[in-house]
């Protein structure tokens, strides 16, 4: 029943070095497999080299050609949001209507007060048409035919003042209409149902899609070698093909510091999947070249969850082949539908393995070449 503290600790170091085991008794760090390990058969493709031209890439954002933020003249309540944003409208198409119920009065009247001055204006014609031909018979003095002529100027008059009042009611009743200006995607709505709006407020905006340009800041060497109309390269993250633009123009970015220059370059048919707000990239030929790219197979990349990876072939030094796992950064966009680019990760020459058992695969596994 005696417990003595020399007793403890010898039970503690044996207990210590059961569960260490043979794993102490190597540093290399390395797996340690079993001898009898059948090595697994793989197919292996080596990574070539990809040739490219030089360039410079230049950050910049997508941005819609044209873009509208629409408001009214009119001050009143909204009565009624007839789109929602994301919706694609036509030119023309009603898309938000403001309580217009004193100018719909207002028009009403002046409709009557046109409507009136057109038939005093019928009857006045008529006078003056008569005393006309009473004057040519000499029946009425010529001092009556230039009252009937002058009664007639004043009521056209009179009728060209209420059309011209109509108008302008019916100008400002279709400022109470917001319609789109062009076929295009409403991008934001600012005004809901029931909000008071007050003139000039940016109620809707809009945005023309059908084509989109890229503004990137540039640097000055580069930018001395472009001039418009030049095609360019551009790769949009989340989109997997390389786009072609059309450089509109060199541009000084005055806003900031007010230095530098900046590109603007037209995208004319942008995939679906294009959208303003997008990250972009241009790229302008350069004299100095971008780090060498790397082609593999398709079948060689391995995804766990957000990271890309492939399985290299390394050379033991008892002849023997072994998986290494390695971690890789993809080109945005590849230029070959079975390929992929390799920006980091991966030298030109190495041996990736392809196929389905790259998920089987462990960190050190014993491999048999097949190519």
């Amino acid at each position: 029943m005696n417990s003595t503290p020399g007793r403890r600790v010898g039970t503690f170091l044996v207990l210590l070095l059961l569960a260490v085991g043979p794993q102490g008794c190597g540093d290399s760090g390395e797996p340690v497999h079993d001898p009898s390990e059948a090595p697994l058969p793989v197919q292996v493709a080596t990574a070539e080299a990809l040739a490219q031209p030089a360039f410079v890439a230049a950050a910049g954002v997508v941005r819609p050609v044209r873009r509208a933020r629409m408001g009214t003249r009119q001050a009143g309540t909204v009565a009624a949001v007839l789109v929602e944003a994301g919706d694609r409208v036509t030119a023309g198409q009603e898309i938000l209507r403001v309580d217009s119920r004193d100018l719909e009065a207002s028009r009403a009247a002046a409709l009557k007060q046109r409507d009136t001055a057109q038939e005093t204006l019928e009857q006045a014609t008529r006078n003056r048409d008569r005393f006309r031909r009473l004057y040519e018979q000499g029946l009425v003095a010529k001092i009556r035919l230039e009252e009937a002529e002058l009664r007639a100027e004043r009521a056209e008059s009179a009728l060209g003042r209420a059309e011209a009042e109509l108008a302008a009611i019916e100008v400002n009743l279709d400022y109470a209409r917001l319609r789109a200006p062009f076929p295009g995607v409403v991008s934001e709505i600012l005004a809901e149902e029931g909000s008071f709006v007050a003139p000039g407020m940016p109620l809707v905006v809009f945005e023309d899609r059908a084509r989109l340009e890229v503004e990137a800041g540039v640097d000055q060497a580069s930018a001395t070698r472009l001039s418009a109309g030049d095609r360019l390269r551009v790769v949009v993250q989340g989109i997997d093909q390389l786009l072609e633009g059309r450089l509109q123009a060199v541009l000084p970015a005055l806003g900031g510091t007010g230095t530098g220059l900046r590109l603007r370059v037209l995208i004319e048919a942008p995939p679906a999947e294009m959208v303003p707000g997008m990250v972009a990239e241009v790229r302008v030929p350069s004299r100095r070249g971008p780090p060498g790219l790397v082609r593999i197979p398709a079948n060689a990349l391995l995804q766990r969850g957000q990271l890309n990876g492939v399985f290299v072939a390394e050379a033991g030094e008892d002849d023997t082949w072994r998986a290494r796992l390695r971690w890789i950064a993809l080109e945005p966009a590849a230029l070959d539908g079975d390929s992929l680019h390799v920006k980091r990760g991966l030298e030109a020459g190495e041996r990736v393995v392809l196929g389905s058992v790259t998920g089987e695969l462990s960190d050190g596994q014993l491999l048999e070449l097949r190519d």
